[in-house]
């Protein structure tokens, strides 16, 4: 099978996957990755987030010993675009070119992974969802509430990103926030579109859980009204995990924390699809993009196997 244009080979794809493994049209999985940055306020380089974490996945071993499975295969693949080339659009035009861009794979019924820069790009994923899903809920983790009406006077700004999500009507479900202004706070409290389960309230061992993801998954998974689609900024998991970040806050998620969500998210309302941002690469050091790849396979693991469970249960 030769893959068509617009698609990676193993040289370049997540995971360094082999024909046909790779190919579009027996993949269940698409990659795509949109390097868009901005209005990255601290670190810049998150544009350059896609191209690394897809350059060390294809370091990740393929087998999940959990799952006692290789899930590139239960999925039939996983098939990676070569990167929108934006050429210079920003705010909303960026934002509806990536929509434009996702769209069309979103109609096809794939299970779609956009890779982009800073969390603004994930809106023209979340829109472009939101079509084929317009039930569904948004979950976001992440430290910060990215609900500013406008930050530095830019509405399309990262840390306005959720502020626009939620005026597209979508219920939102926050988790691991641990950085927030006092003007988020009246937009959280001013409407029950927006849940938010803040990172000291999940992890603190003296808090309202005691530390237990056991304890709070449940309650996540219960505030979530439709098939959900998870926004995954980085700098949600703690930064001892992830350290390469543009605004990186202590006190994240943990990586059992963040797959036990996953899979419970999966296991319930289901998950639609995903994007993953705000990796921003330091020269030299690649722990970070290669726990992101490794997570967002992990991840993807998770979410065949609710699919598989839930195809083989009888209808009711």
């Amino acid at each position: 099978m030769t893959l068509p244009a617009g698609w990676e080979g193993p040289e370049h794809n997540f995971l360094g996957l082999e024909e046909p493994w790779c190919h579009p049209d027996r993949a269940g999985v698409y990659v795509l990755p949109v390097p868009y940055e901005h209005t990255s306020s601290y670190v810049r380089g998150s544009d350059h987030g896609p191209s690394a974490i897809l350059e060390a996945s294809r370091q990740v071993e393929l087998y999940d010993e959990q799952l006692e499975c290789e899930p590139f295969r239960e999925w039939g693949g996983i098939a990676t675009a070569s990167a929108l080339d934006l050429k210079g659009e920003v705010d909303r035009a960026a934002v509806a070119a990536i929509e434009q861009f996702v769209r069309p794979h979103v109609e096809a019924g794939r299970f779609l992974v956009t890779l982009t820069g800073e969390h603004t790009g994930a809106l023209g994923a979340i829109r472009a969802h939101a079509r084929r899903h317009p039930n569904m809920c948004v979950v976001q983790i992440d430290a910060h509430g990215d609900l500013r009406e406008a930050y530095q006077g830019n509405p399309f700004s990262h840390a306005s990103v959720m502020a626009r999500v939620v005026e597209d009507g979508h219920p939102l479900v926050q988790v691991g926030i641990r950085s927030i202004s006092g003007e988020e706070m009246i937009r959280m409290k001013a409407t029950d579109r927006i849940t938010t389960f803040f990172a000291a309230s999940l992890l603190d061992p003296s808090g309202p859980y005691g530390g237990q993801a056991s304890r709070w998954i449940p309650d996540v998974v219960a505030a979530c009204n439709g098939p959900v689609y998870l926004t995954f900024d980085c700098d949600g998991l703690d930064p001892s995990i992830v350290p390469a970040l543009g605004t990186p806050e202590p006190g994240g998620l943990g990586w059992y924390d963040t797959l036990n969500l996953v899979a419970a998210l999966a296991g319930g309302p289901g998950i639609v699809g995903m994007d993953v941002s705000e990796m921003t690469p330091i020269d030299g050091f690649v722990a970070p993009q290669f726990s992101v790849a490794r997570l967002i396979y992990r991840m993807l693991g998770r979410i065949k196997a609710a699919k598989l469970v839930r195809e083989s249960s009888p209808a009711l």
